[in-house]
């Protein structure tokens, strides 16, 4: 069947691992999508993070964010869907990190938070210098969880360890209110129960955006897999987790060997290689 939608999550993936995009992915995509192919990228980013990547790519339909935390539509912004951490959930992680020194990011949809001493953040600000003013992404520190807004829809923790991991989905999970999965290693990312990359494919398929028969997704990490289990071609990326490639029909070239820009030419192109 033919592939007319291409889901691609960002990091490890999309992009090498330096961060950037290169030419021959760039060409590849443009390619794909001069055949009709839609690309939506499906990422663990706040909308915030990906302007720059959204422009690039030439992209005005949805975008899956947040880990399936938030859908916004970058041609309209519109949000089509969103779903926030439980207010009381929130403060709860919020005042254990900033107690503890816990190098965590917050994300609204309207901006990241950040704790004091926060070398996440400090990468995040380094990445405001080296970009136009419309690509930088708002911080705000903040010293007491009260400061947060209402609508959190995601916790980045940075640097995880075992005792950490076991807290958050232990202790501050009782009410089994939370969704923790790995995005990329020595990090997890914390959002409300029921989101994941998967129900947000599920959810533009609903929508009638897209035909699950039809499209293909790229990804490499642990919160790529239940798109995975819903897509009629998975790839996952060499480098990516051993569950990633185990949950794909095929695995790509790495993400430092334009493992996207090979397999759209193989596969959803279907031109010789």
């Amino acid at each position: 069947m033919r592939i007319r939608w291409c889901v691609c999550d960002v990091d490890g993936t999309l992009m090498n691992s330096a961060n950037h995009l290169t030419e021959e992915t760039m060409l590849a995509v443009r390619q794909m999508q001069e055949a009709g192919v839609e690309l939506i990228l499906s990422t663990g980013r706040s909308p915030l993070f990906i302007k720059e990547l959204v422009a690039k790519l030439n992209l005005s339909g949805p975008v899956i964010c947040c880990n399936g935390g938030l859908i916004r539509h970058v041609g309209t912004g519109q949000t089509l869907f969103s779903k926030e951490i439980r207010r009381q959930t929130v403060l709860a992680l919020a005042a254990d990190f900033l107690d503890s020194g816990v190098d965590a990011l917050m994300y609204s949809d309207e901006h990241i938070y950040y704790n004091r001493g926060s070398k996440r953040a400090q990468l995040y600000f380094r990445f405001n210098q080296e970009k136009e003013p419309e690509f930088r992404v708002p911080l705000i520190e903040i010293t007491r969880a009260e400061e947060l807004p209402d609508r959190i829809i995601k916790f980045f923790v940075w640097d995880v360890d075992a005792a950490l991991a076991g807290r958050i989905t232990t202790v501050h999970n009782k009410p089994g209110d939370l969704y923790v999965v790995q995005s990329m290693k020595g990090s997890l990312d914390v959002m409300a129960s029921g989101v994941s990359k998967g129900e947000a494919l599920r959810f533009l398929a609903q929508q009638g955006r897209l035909q699950l028969a039809q499209t293909a997704v790229f990804g490499d990490n642990y919160n790529d897999v239940s798109m995975f289990e819903l897509a009629g071609l998975p790839i996952a990326m060499a480098n990516g987790e051993s569950a990633a490639k185990q949950a794909a029909k095929f695995v790509a070239r790495s993400n430092d060997e334009n493992g996207v820009a090979h397999a759209i030419r193989r596969y959803i192109l279907e031109q010789p290689v």
